[in-house]
């Protein structure tokens, strides 16, 4: 499954897709979870969870660095044989098809509650989805353009969010600095490592970029970028809102923004920021549901994984729309997270062991 030159993205296209989709998780509902469990240290979560989950990235990456060119559903079809190959591209599918339906299912929550409140929650999925749809049509050359296009005005309006707020932040509310204890902490980010689960399921996608070093440097940067500015951002709504107030703020990121005014003239500054927010998310969809159909394409060894971009964005919406109300949406979340950290850690050392046995039989032939 080779990818034509044209088709492929450099580095800094590379590092903004992942700048913007794992950032993003700074305005879902992942950060007020992360609250409930690590009440005033909730902020140092995202680090923790990310240092965990670079170590199975380090390790995969040295099965990727031995086989120049190929992505992991090549690699796990080389070491694993058919059926391994693939049970693994099923299982990733499965896991990532999943989380996209629940977390999309809370985004479209978030637009129902403070953007649309009159309007049917399936009208606003299907909106949101046809809207990532058509993105993701354009191929992931053209997600990658449009994120290298929007990532400094997406950086530059954190920074003015910020700044407007910054005589509302009491950093003395991040105090106890330990919250309900160090190993509750280090335990907690282990248990969430799947939040930055995007670090392994991006290594199917090499073939889509020019080098193996600019694959290497773009996903290190954006996933250790993007985790200092989740626990930032987190630490901010905590500086603003105090513990234990932040836990009962379904929607942190938003609520900050209705907080903010430029002056007089302009007090509702919370449209800017959510107008914005909107059109990130749809970018933020059209990835997934490329990765969902590329992941999916490679288990069924086609190459014409493109057709199957209209049936996963269907099956989100389908998935999504099962939770009753939002406390399901966070209750499937947690418990995605939960499994997903065990798939997300355990793979890459199987993948590593079957990389290792298939070396060692072809060495002796």
């Amino acid at each position: 499954m080779n990818t034509s030159m044209q088709e492929k993205v450099g580095g800094r296209e590379f590092t903004s897709i992942f700048l913007i989709v794992v950032g993003m998780k700074l305005s879902d509902i992942t950060t007020t979870i992360l609250f409930e469990s690590g009440q005033t240290a909730g902020w140092m979560i995202p680090l923790l969870s990310l240092a965990f989950m670079l170590v199975a990235y380090v390790v995969l990456m040295s099965v990727l660095k031995r086989r120049a060119g190929q992505g992991l559903p090549e690699i796990v079809f080389t070491v694993g044989g058919k059926f391994g190959g693939g049970l693994i591209c099923l299982l990733l599918f499965a896991a990532a098809l999943l989380m996209t339906a629940v977390t999309s299912r809370g985004y479209v929550d978030i637009i129902n509650v403070m953007v649309h409140q009159q309007s049917p929650l399936y009208a606003l999925y299907l909106m949101l989805m046809a809207a990532a749809f058509y993105v993701a049509s354009r191929g992931f050359a053209a997600i990658a353009r449009v994120s290298w296009m929007l990532i400094f005005l997406i950086e530059g309006a954190i920074v003015l969010l910020v700044s407007i707020m910054w005589e509302d932040i009491d950093w003395m509310r991040l105090y106890p600095w330990a919250g309900p204890g160090v190993l509750e902490i280090v335990r907690t980010g282990f248990m969430h490592s799947a939040m930055f689960g995007e670090i392994i399921l991006a290594t199917a996608l090499v073939p889509q970029v020019t080098t193996f070093k600019a694959f290497r440097i773009g996903s290190v940067v954006g996933f250790i970028v993007s985790s200092l500015k989740i626990s930032f951002l987190m630490a901010v709504y905590l500086s603003v809102f105090d513990y234990p107030e932040i836990i009962h703020i379904a929607y942190p990121f938003q609520q900050l923004t209705k907080n903010t005014s430029f002056g007089r003239v302009f007090t509702h500054a919370e449209s800017f920021f959510i107008g914005f927010w909107l059109i990130i998310s749809v970018i933020y969809f059209a990835f997934y549901i490329y990765l969902l159909a590329y992941l999916f394409g490679h288990a069924l060894r086609t190459d014409r994984y493109q057709k199957l971009l209209l049936p996963m964005a269907g099956l989100v919406v389908f998935i999504g729309l099962i939770p009753g109300n939002t406390e399901q949406v966070r209750s499937y979340w947690e418990l995605l997270i939960s499994y997903s950290t065990v798939l997300y850690g355990a793979l890459p050392f199987v993948i590593w062991l079957l990389d290792w046995n298939w070396r060692r039989r072809h060495a002796k032939t």
